[in-house]
């Protein structure tokens, strides 16, 4: 009986050697995904728009508040950075821009951009009635290239992969689509969180109420006869 110990134990060793082999890795490199076949190009552009000054410019008009509120508007949609005010500086027309820009600076407040957004600069106006210059930075997306599909033959593919444009239209979609392409860079930051609503679930948990809010009859869910 003693004699076979040492055997039995030299099996589960040899067992367990053969356990602590890792598997071989397949060769070759992962194969591409659709994203990677047909990549979305996204590229930096500016928004800008041009309030015109003249020397004696008194009030910016209709049409410019216009502008300035549509500015805005993109701005806090898929704008990226600051909101660069640039006054001309050093010409006939530098005092009318001064005040231009400050009432366009609260123009863009009652907008809705916050007034730290705003950075404000000068730029060299001389020699001309030179406008004042709003601009942000945003992102364009641009959607792959796909091969017609006429000049692909869909039912022999030699390798066993998908055809050349496949997952090219979706692709295409998503760059069409996409609302800030900066997020097909990196993900957003995540908001501020609801402090007070933490500490409402938070009591409500320790004093062993339900946590979570009162639904209505209409809510719930109700299972269908049928399926009893």
């Amino acid at each position: 009986m003693n004699s076979r110990l040492p055997v039995i134990a030299l099996g589960l060793s040899a067992l367990g050697a053969c356990a602590s082999v890792p598997a071989p890795s397949p060769d070759g490199p992962a194969l591409a995904t659709q994203a990677d076949r047909h990549r979305i190009t996204v590229s930096e552009a500016s928004e800008r728009i041009e309030i015109p000054v003249t020397a004696n410019a008194g009030t910016l008009s209709s049409g410019d508040h216009a502008n300035l509120r549509g500015l805005a508007s993109g701005y806090l949609r898929y704008g990226h950075g600051a909101l660069v005010l640039s006054a001309p500086a050093g010409g006939a027309n530098a005092d009318a821009a001064a005040r231009l820009a400050q009432q366009a600076r609260d123009s863009l407040v009652d907008s809705g951009v916050s007034y730290a957004a705003i950075a404000s600069s000068v730029y060299d106006g001389a020699g001309g009635d030179a406008p004042i210059v709003v601009n942000f930075t945003r992102y364009e997306a641009e959607a792959p290239q796909c091969a017609p599909l006429w000049e692909q033959d869909l039912a022999h593919q030699s390798n066993n992969q998908p055809w050349e444009s496949f997952g090219c239209a979706t692709q295409a979609n998503l760059a069409a689509l996409v609302e800030d392409p900066a997020d097909l860079l990196e993900p957003r930051d995540a908001g501020a969180r609801d402090s007070i609503r933490r500490a409402t679930v938070m009591e409500a948990y320790r004093d062993g109420e339900q946590t979570h809010a009162e639904r209505s009859t209409d809510e719930r869910i109700t299972i269908s006869n049928a399926v009893q």
